[in-house]
Order: C-alpha cells, then structure tokens, then sequence
C-alpha cells in the first residue's frame, strides 16, 4: 500500500531545505544538483525491498500530479521534483544502476535514463504509477 501521509513529510522536509536555501550565483542545473545533493545527505534511515519502492511511486505520483499552475507555490513543485529524484537514485543504487545527484544537471532527461535503465531491470515505474495517476 503506498503512503502518502509518510510521502507528504518527506517533500514537507525537502521544501524546508530549498526555502533556506541561497543562490550561490550558479546555474539553475548545478543549484537543482546541490539541492538534491543536499536532500539525499540528509536522508534518514534505510527504506527496505517494497517500502522503498512504495516510497518512489508516491513520490513519482505527487509529481505527475503537482503540474505548477498560477498561484501555486513553485517551491512545493521542486520539493515533489527533489523528493521523486532522491528515492528514484536510491532504488537505482539498491538495483546496481549508476545513479547520482549531480548527474541532474538536466532533471528530466536524467530522471528518464535512470526510470529506463529501471525498466530494464523490469521495473517500470510509468506502467506502475499510471495505474493510481490521477
């Protein structure tokens, strides 16, 4: 069953960290790559098989589902962008693909690498999170 109460504090802690976060005069890519640099170090405890996997299609499915609109605040749709990211590199590291933050530079075109490189491990998280994407 996935849980998106533990999913919805997990982005809660990942949008903390981005509103304390200072531009250092880099390039949007190197801040999305520092800013999910920094969310994976602070990431607590060890998610295990089916929890872990649960994990990511929350994240995955508070994604799709959070499409920035007008009026809507742009730092709760990087925070769901940071925490998809960050369980997505740690189901990749679990399975043996090469996954790290500062790959990011593209987020999109890394996150597509890294959910085929997934599906070829006959994990496919589009098939899956279609099935509860709203």
């Amino acid at each position: 069953m996935i849980e998106t109460r533990r999913t919805h504090s997990l982005t809660k802690d990942v949008g903390d960290e981005m509103e304390n976060a200072e531009p250092r005069g880099k390039s949007d890519a190197s801040i999305y790559a520092d800013l999910l640099t920094s969310a994976l170090a602070s990431w607590q405890g060890e998610f295990s098989g089916g929890v872990l996997f649960d994990h990511v299609i929350a994240c995955r499915i508070e994604m799709l589902n959070s499409a920035p609109t007008p009026g809507e605040n742009a730092y709760l749709t990087l925070a769901r962008d940071i925490a998809y990211d960050r369980a997505l590199i740690k189901l990749c590291v679990k399975n043996g693909i090469d996954a790290r933050a500062v790959d990011f530079a593209h987020p999109s075109e890394e996150r597509s690498r890294l959910e085929r490189a997934l599906a070829d491990h006959d994990i496919n998280l589009t098939a899956i999170a279609k099935q509860f994407h709203t």
